[in-house]
Parts: structure tokens; C-alpha cells; sequence
């Protein structure tokens, strides 16, 4: 990296406050000495370890990166922290990408050129799988929706990276569980890539937000949410038992309305439904030694699932946007407007990446992961977004030596450069203010989770959660089995067609 970007680097980083804590490091508070001042003729060197990547040389070879910059709802596009800008901007957040771009140029000898895609999840897997059938060999890495590319995976359109040269799975800037769940075969063969440098993973990981201000009041401790998370104890029923205690009848005329106090807020049932049936840690399915997959949710833990959810989506502290704005058209804005004003404890169904949003609340925000099943779980899980933008290789790639040395040093300089610019100055400085906070960022990039769900579902009649959960919440209903066992067979039908077109790709 030659002088220019490593001081161009420093200033961006100074700017952008402490670096990002590393997964086996997140939530511990930095060392302080009382040590006395050193003598000032004493100078101390520091080895740095060496680049494993300093003597490659590509010779200036092009990495073709097709990129999504479709709009998604409630989160914006994630393209300006992965292509970046073309020049400096005077931005922190968005000159970071800008900075990783050059460093892993230059230290490979590569040329990153990017190729902007504007398609939504119904039209992007027919637009890439067009361009893989036709055998062009056009795009080296290839981003975009979850769903449908996972699809694709399916019907081996993409390369396997399960066993990828270059590549380190275990270093924290991969999210190695989120690809081995995406996996049908245990592991032996991956197709779908994700880590930081796609990272609207991590922007697309829901998260509750909180009104610190209402906490303070009412319980006389604006950080007890945070303590309950720290404890373990932030669960399905802890959180509902916060939802009823903080209802008022405000206008006091009886009836639960959009006047009132709540204890959560949300849009509607569907979308608000997903992240706790993923933060529930359900085993789905079961890998069997012959390969297959066999259905698993038929338990106790279902069961008692359903009966949460409908706990906590018709408690009277829960404000949901249908029911308290009636013909409302703008559902997701009521919602996230009634919290902004003050009259809600916690706001769901958000994303890291829609902290924005909040940015001109008065009253103080807090973040948290959404909660355990209960406390016998061991991490809370926190669901990306099925249409979350992955990366995949296609199979027309012809230097895939090279796009893996690539992706693995965009993926490490995006831990060094892109995360502390933006937790630091997005989300952790600009916006949340507190050390505490920062500790539950780390939380829920450390444990994103569910892909498995969120990636099959739509493939395997929505059995996962919509068929299963959502549309029995929806009709405030809490027979899991009966409702359940009517679809098993059926989609376990479809799980065996999928498994089978999976096993049967040749690498």
C-alpha cells in the first residue's frame, strides 16, 4: 500500500473513532494503565505480521463484480459501501469503501470494475441466470438478492467455495455459520458467499429499536434492556412482560388507539413475524446419513412458539399499525412516526441499516438484538432479510485462483477500513451515543443467523414460516400441529426435489 493511501487511511480512521471490535472481543472495554509516562529518547517498534497477500501480483487482471443497486424497502442499497465512490468524497462512511477498493488493488495488482444491476428479487435470478446459460463469461462475482440466488444455487449455476483457495473461513469477517446453514449437504459443497464486504448482510439485520427516555421514566434505569441482554435474560416473555407494563390509555376513552402508549410498536404481522421465529433457533431440518433432509419442527418448541407470537402480536401494549391506523396506506411510517413522537417503548421490525431513520428522534434511541427463545438458548440470533444482497461465483467464471484471493482480501480490508468508518461514525458516535449500544451492534453481527429459512422457504411451500406460522398468527390461531402437519408432506416433498438437484451437481 503505497504512502498516500496508508495517510489517507489514518486520517479516515482517527476521524471514525476506535476500531471495530473483533468477534472473540465484542463487548470487553480496552485495557487502562496507570503507567508512567515513558522517556521520550525511547522509541518502541512494533512488528507488524506479515501480508500473506504481499508477493501476489495479478498483473493488473480485471475482476468483474456484477452489483445490485436496487432500492430496498426500509433499508436503502448497500452498493455505496461496496463499489463506492469514484473519488474521494469528504464522507467517511461512503470514502472508506473508496480506500478498501484501492488497498486491495493495489495489493493484488488487480482492477475491481463494477457493473451496476437496478432488479428487485422477482427479476433478478432470470437476469443472471440468462447471462450463466448463455455461457458468457462476464462476471467474475456476482451480488445480489438471497432468495432467488440461492435458488439458482440449487440448479448449479455457481461455483463451489466451500473448499476455496486463498480463503479463510475462520477469521471473523466471514460469516461461516450463515454459509454452512445455506449448505444441503452438511457443508461439503457452498455456494452462496457471505461476509462484510457484503454487507448488506449486515445492514439488513433486524434489530428492536428503543426509546431510552421512556425506559428512564418508567423504570428509573435507561439501561436495563441493555442489562437484560448483557444477563441472558432478555427473552420472548421478558420482553412481552415490558410491552404490557408500558401500555397507557392516554386519551382515556377505553379503547386501544393510535393515541395511546405502547409497549411495541409494528407495521403488521407478516414482515414483524419474521425475526422472532428466526430468533427462536428452531431446528428445521435434519440431515440424515444418506444425505436427505427431513423435516424437524414438529415440537414442543414450535408449539410454544406460536403461542408467543400470538401473545406478544395481540397484547394490548402492542400497537399494531392495522389494527390503531385502520385504512392507514403508510403503515411502516405510522409505526416508526408514533415511536419518533415518544408514545412507544420499542419500534420492531427495523434494520441496522434503517437507523437513520431515528436520527432526528429527540428522545435518546437504544438498539437491541431481538430475543431468546428463552434462557436456556445460548446466542441470540438476529435474521438478515430474505432479500439481503449475497455474492456467488458463477460458473462462467475462468480465474477463480484470483476472485478468491480477491474476495478474501476485500473481505479482511473490510473489516480494517469499511465497518470501524461506519459502526463508528453510522451507527455507534453519530447516532446511539453510548458504549453500551455498541456492545449490542457487535451482538447482532456476530450471531446473523436463519439463512437456511430465509433462503428455502419460497422453494419449500413457505413451510419454514409462513405457512406455519405467519398464517395461523395472522388468523390468531395456536393449533401448530394441526396447521402443520396438513403441509408436511407436501413440502417435504419439495425439500427431497431440492436435495436431489443439489447432490446432483458436478463440480
Amino acid at each position: 500500500m503505497n504512502r498516500k493511501i496508508i495517510a489517507s487511511l489514518l486520517v479516515l480512521l482517527t476521524a471514525a473513532g476506535t476500531a471495530l471490535v473483533s468477534c472473540g472481543d465484542a463487548g470487553q472495554a480496552p485495557a487502562v494503565t496507570d503507567a508512567p509516562a515513558a522517556d521520550t529518547t525511547e522509541v518502541v517498534t512494533e512488528t507488524a505480521e506479515p501480508d500473506p497477500f504481499a508477493e501476489f501480483d495479478y498483473g493488473g487482471e480485471e475482476i468483474r463484480i456484477y452489483t445490485s443497486i436496487n432500492v430496498a424497502s426500509g433499508v436503502g442499497n448497500s452498493n455505496y459501501l461496496i463499489e463506492g465512490p469514484e473519488e474521494e468524497t469528504g464522507d467517511i462512511v461512503s470514502d472508506s469503501a473508496y480506500f478498501r477498493n484501492r488497498s486491495v488493488e493495489e495489493i493484488l495488482n488487480v482492477d475491481l470494475v463494477f457493473t451496476q444491476v437496478d432488479l428487485d428479487y422477482t427479476a433478478c435470478g432470470a437476469d443472471l441466470s440468462k447471462i450463466i446459460m448463455a455461457g458468457d463469461d462476464v462476471y467474475d462475482i456476482a451480488i445480489n438478492d438471497l432468495f432467488p440466488l440461492a435458488t439458482l444455487s440449487v440448479e448449479g449455476n455457481f461455483l463451489n467455495i466451500a473448499d476455496a483457495p486463498h480463503v479463510d473461513y475462520e477469521q471473523t469477517y466471514w460469516y461461516k455459520n450463515y454459509m454452512e446453514q445455506l449448505s444441503l449437504d452438511g457443508g461439503a459443497h457452498q455456494y452462496i458467499m457471505a461476509g462484510d464486504f457484503f454487507i448488506d448482510i449486515l445492514r439488513s439485520a433486524h434489530a428492536l429499536y428503543f426509546n431510552k427516555n421512556m425506559l428512564s421514566s418508567m423504570y428509573d434505569d435507561g439501561d436495563v434492556l441493555y442489562n437484560e441482554v448483557l444477563g441472558g435474560t432478555w427473552t420472548y416473555e421478558k420482553m412481552l412482560s415490558y410491552t404490557e407494563e408500558c401500555y397507557q390509555d392516554l386519551n382515556g376513552n377505553g379503547q386501544v388507539d393510535n393515541e395511546d402508549q405502547f409497549g411495541l410498536v409494528v407495521m403488521q404481522t407478516w414482515g414483524p413475524s419474521i425475526p422472532f421465529i428466526i430468533s427462536a433457533d428452531l431446528e428445521f431440518t435434519k440431515l440424515n446419513d444418506d444425505g436427505t433432509l427431513t423435516l424437524a419442527m414438529n415440537n414442543e418448541r414450535s408449539v410454544r412458539l406460536l403461542e408467543v407470537l400470538n401473545d406478544i402480536f395481540y397484547s394490548k401494549g402492542t400497537g399494531n399499525a392495522i389494527d390503531i391506523y385502520k385504512d392507514s396506506t403508510n403503515q411502516d411510517g405510522d409505526t416508526t412516526n408514533l415511536f419518533k413522537s415518544g408514545r412507544a417503548l420499542i419500534l420492531g421490525y427495523n434494520r441496522l441499516g434503517s437507523f437513520d431513520d431515528l436520527r432526528d428522534m429527540e428522545d435518546e434511541v437504544g438498539i437491541l438484538p431481538y430475543p431468546k427463545f428463552d434462557e436456556t438458548q445460548k446466542d441470540y440470533i438476529s435474521s438478515s432479510h430474505d432479500t439481503t444482497e449475497i455474492g456467488v461465483i458463477p460458473i462462467t467464471n475462468s480465474k477463480f485462483d484470483t476472485t478468491c484471493a480477491v474476495l478474501e482480501v476485500l473481505m479482511r480490508e473490510t473489516q480494517k477500513i469499511v465497518l470501524p468508518a461506519y459502526y463508528e461514525t453510522g451507527l455507534k458516535v453519530k447516532y446511539s451515543r453510548d458504549d453500551l449500544s455498541s456492545q449490542m451492534i457487535d451482538i447482532i453481527h456476530d450471531n446473523i443467523g436463519g439463512s437456511f429459512a430465509l433462503a428455502y422457504s419460497s422453494y419449500c411451500s413457505d413451510i419454514f414460516m409462513k405457512s406455519s406460522f405467519y398464517e395461523p398468527l395472522y388468523a390468531k390461531k395456536t393449533d401448530f400441529v394441526s396447521n402443520y402437519t396438513k403441509r408436511e408432506k407436501g413440502a417435504q416433498k419439495k425439500i427431497d426435489k431440492m436435495v436431489e438437484s443439489f447432490l446432483s451437481i458436478e463440480d
